[in-house]
C-alpha cells in the first residue's frame, strides 16, 4: 500500500515538471516580470513604498492573465478529465454517475493543481528583490489608478489573508465549475454541446470584464476568479462567496438526482423551474442592487428601499422598473398558472360541493392571501439578511430617501399587499372570461406600460403604487385610499361575472 502511494506521488512529480508545465511556469514568470516592472515603474513615479505582496496579490487577480491564459487552460483540463474518463467500463465499475462526477473531480485536480500552484509559486516568488512586510504597502492603500489592491485592504488585514483567501476561492471555484460541466455532460453526453457551452463561457467572460458595467459584473463569470474583481463589482468579497456557494449548492442537489430516469428528473424538476428562476432572478437583483451601495454607509434600510423602489412618473429608471416587473409581476404570473388550474378544475362537483360559486372563490383565494403576506415578509427578509451579510449598519435609519422609516414600512406593507390582491383580482377576471393564459401576458404588458414616465402621474391608475418612488409624489393616505377603492371595485365586477355566468 505504502510502495503504490509513493508510485502515486513519484508520478505527480514527474507530471509537474513535465515540459507542457514548464512552459506554463516560463509563461507565468515572464507575465509577472513585466507586471513586476509595471508596478516598481508606477510606485516610483508616484512617491508611494511597495512590498512583495504588491506583485503577488496582482498578479494572482489580474484580469487578463486569468481571461485569456488560465480560463482557457483550466476548460481544456476539465473537458478533457471528463471525456477522456467517462466510458461504460468505469460506470459499470463505480455504479452511479454520482460517484464518476467525483471521481472526474479528483482526476480534474490530479491533472490541474500543477497550474494553481505554479501560478501560487511563480506569484510569490516574484516577491525576491522587493521589500518584505506582513502589512499593506502604501501603494495597496492607495486610489491610485494602476492599483487593484485598494478595496482589499478594507477586508483583510493583512496581505497573507487575501493571498489565503484568494487561494481557497479558486479552489472551490474551480471545483464547482468541473462539477457543473461534468453533469451537464451526464445529462447530455454530447461532447459538441459542453464545447459550445465552454465557448460561451470564454467569450461571455470575455466580454464581461471588458464591457459590462459594475452594476452587472456579477453575470460575467470572471469575476468570480479574481479576488480584486469581485471586491470591486459586489464591494464585498461575501456576496461573491455567496454566490459561488449558491452555485455549488445547486450542483450538489443536482448530483443526487443525477442517476434517476432523465424523464423522471424532468419531471421532478418541471414543476419548480418556474419558481426556481423566479427567485435566482429576484436574488440577483438584490444583489445587483447591494453592489451599488456603499456598505461603509448605507443601512440594512436604504437596500431594502432601493431594491424595492420601482418607478413612478417622475422618477423613472431603467434597472427599478424592470425588477419591479420581475418581482412583482413575476409574482402575478405565477400565481396565474394555480388560476388557470383552478378555473380548469371547477365544474358541477365543486359547484354541488360549495353550493355557492363565491364559496369556492374565498376557498382558494384566503390560501393566496396567507401567501401574499408570508411573499412580502420572505422579500423584506431576505434584502436585510443580505444587507447584514455585506455589513451595512442595522440602525433604524434612512439615507437614500427623506421619508420616516414607519411610512416605508406601512407602505411596502399594507400597500403592497394591497396592490397585489389588485393584481390577482385583475389576472382572476382575464382568465375567468379568457381561459387564455397568453391573454395575462398582454395585461401585465400593459401594467408595464401604465408604469413608463409620463402615464400616471396623477397617481389615479392603480399599478405600481407600491413603488417606494411614489412617496416622492403621494401621500401615503392617498395611495391606500385608492388601492382599497379600487380593490373594492374590482371585487365587485367579479361578483358580477359570478352571477352572469353560465357555471352558476
Amino acid at each position: 500500500m505504502e510502495q503504490q502511494r509513493n508510485n502515486q506521488v513519484g508520478k505527480y512529480i514527474e507530471e509537474v515538471i513535465s515540459i507542457k508545465w514548464l512552459v506554463v511556469g516560463v509563461i507565468f514568470y515572464f507575465y509577472g516580470d513585466l507586471l513586476k516592472r509595471k508596478i516598481m515603474h508606477n510606485a516610483q513615479v508616484n512617491g508611494v513604498s511597495i512590498n512583495g505582496w504588491d506583485i503577488t496579490l496582482q498578479l494572482m487577480n489580474d484580469m487578463y492573465l486569468i481571461v485569456y491564459f488560465v480560463i482557457p487552460l483550466v476548460l481544456y483540463l476539465s473537458i478533457n478529465s471528463i471525456l477522456s474518463d467517462f466510458d461504460y467500463q468505469n460506470l459499470i465499475r463505480l455504479g452511479t454517475f454520482k460517484r464518476w462526477v467525483y471521481r472526474s473531480l479528483k482526476l480534474f485536480w490530479k491533472r490541474s493543481s500543477p497550474l494553481l500552484f505554479l501560478w501560487a509559486f511563480v506569484s510569490l516568488f516574484m516577491m525576491i528583490g522587493l521589500p518584505h512586510s506582513w502589512s499593506w504597502s502604501q501603494l495597496s492603500k492607495s486610489k491610485l489608478a494602476f492599483n487593484a489592491l485598494y478595496e482589499l485592504t478594507d477586508f483583510f488585514l493583512t496581505p497573507v489573508s487575501g493571498f489565503g483567501f484568494q487561494l481557497f476561492s479558486l479552489f472551490i471555484t474551480l471545483s464547482f465549475l468541473h462539477i457543473g460541466l461534468a453533469i451537464l455532460y451526464v445529462l447530455t453526453q454530447n461532447k459538441n454541446f459542453i464545447l459550445v457551452i465552454c465557448a460561451f463561457f470564454f467569450l461571455g467572460g470575455m466580454a464581461g470584464f471588458k464591457l459590462l458595467p459594475k452594476e452587472l459584473a456579477f453575470l460575467s463569470p470572471t469575476t468570480y476568479f479574481s479576488l480584486t474583481k469581485a471586491v470591486n463589482s459586489f464591494n464585498t468579497p461575501i456576496l461573491s462567496s455567496i454566490f459561488i456557494i449558491v452555485f455549488g449548492v445547486m450542483c450538489l442537489l443536482l448530483l443526487h438526482i443525477l442517476d434517476f430516469n432523465k424523464r423522471r428528473i424532468l419531471h421532478t424538476i418541471k414543476p419548480f423551474l418556474p419558481v426556481g428562476i423566479y427567485f435566482i432572478l429576484c436574488l440577483l437583483g438584490i444583489l445587483s442592487t447591494a453592489s451599488s451601495l456603499n456598505s461603509a454607509e448605507a443601512t440594512i434600510w436604504d437596500l431594502w428601499v432601493m431594491s424595492f423602489r420601482g418607478s413612478s412618473s417622475e422618477d423613472f429608471a431603467y434597472f427599478p422598473f424592470f425588477f419591479y416587473s420581475i418581482v412583482f409581476f413575476g409574482f402575478i404570473y405565477l400565481v396565474n398558472l394555480f388560476l388557470n388550474e383552478e378555473i380548469e378544475s371547477i365544474g358541477y362537483y365543486k359547484i354541488i360541493r360549495f353550493r355557492n360559486i363565491n364559496k369556492w372563490f374565498w376557498n382558494w383565494f384566503k390560501k393566496l392571501i396567507i401567501i401574499v403576506v408570508f411573499f412580502i415578509l420572505t422579500l423584506t427578509g431576505l434584502t436585510l439578511f443580505i444587507a447584514v451579510c455585506m455589513g451595512m449598519k442595522t440602525n433604524f435609519t434612512l439615507t437614500t430617501v427623506p421619508v420616516p422609516l414607519i411610512e416605508v414600512i406601512y407602505h411596502f406593507g399594507i400597500n403592497s399587499f394591497l396592490q397585489i390582491i389588485l393584481y390577482i383580482f385583475a389576472v382572476f377576471i382575464v382568465s375567468w372570461k379568457t381561459k387564455e393564459p397568453s391573454y395575462v401576458l398582454i395585461l401585465i404588458s400593459l401594467f408595464m406600460i401604465v408604469m413608463l414616465p409620463g402615464i400616471n402621474a396623477a397617481g389615479i391608475i392603480p399599478v405600481g403604487l407600491n413603488s417606494f418612488s411614489y412617496l416622492n409624489e403621494h401621500s401615503l393616505l392617498y395611495l391606500t385610499s385608492i388601492l382599497i377603492f379600487m380593490n373594492i371595485l374590482v371585487y365587485a365586477v367579479i361578483n358580477y361575472l359570478f352571477k352572469r355566468s353560465l357555471k352558476i
